[in-house]
């Protein structure tokens, strides 16, 4: 089974923005300066702690996403099944780390030689 590892160090996407979403039939991907994500599982988008969207692995996302465009990211958490990505704007972008077992998120940091699969 694929975890979040201890070690993840998101720091270099505090203060930076995502100016894209990609879209696949089985991904989305995005990035917060430095730091890409590529993710196969559930994406929640919460505002002030309350759901307002989601994404799974082959559906369009909700047009929702484009509220965290152009924001930045303050703050990030990661838990057992979980990474949480806090933005300045209120938002908060869960990615879910529960595909049953298999590998569902690579995070990769620019100038680091180093792909996180979790």
């Amino acid at each position: 089974m694929y975890q979040i590892p201890k070690k993840l160090d998101l720091s270099d996407a505090i203060g930076q923005c995502t100016t894209q979403l990609r879209i696949g039939p089985f991904d989305i991907q995005f990035s917060f300066g430095k730091v890409n994500f590529n993710i196969q599982s559930q994406v929640t988008l919460k505002s002030h702690g309350e759901t307002i969207a989601q994404w799974e692995e082959g559906t369009w996302p909700d047009a929702t996403f484009y509220e965290v465009f152009n924001v930045a990211m303050v703050d990030w958490q990661l838990q057992e099944n979980s990474i949480i990505l806090r933005l300045e704007n209120g938002m908060e972008m869960q990615l879910m780390a529960d595909n049953g077992g298999y590998e569902c998120m690579q995070i990769s940091i620019e100038g680091q030689d180093i792909l996180w699969v979790i």
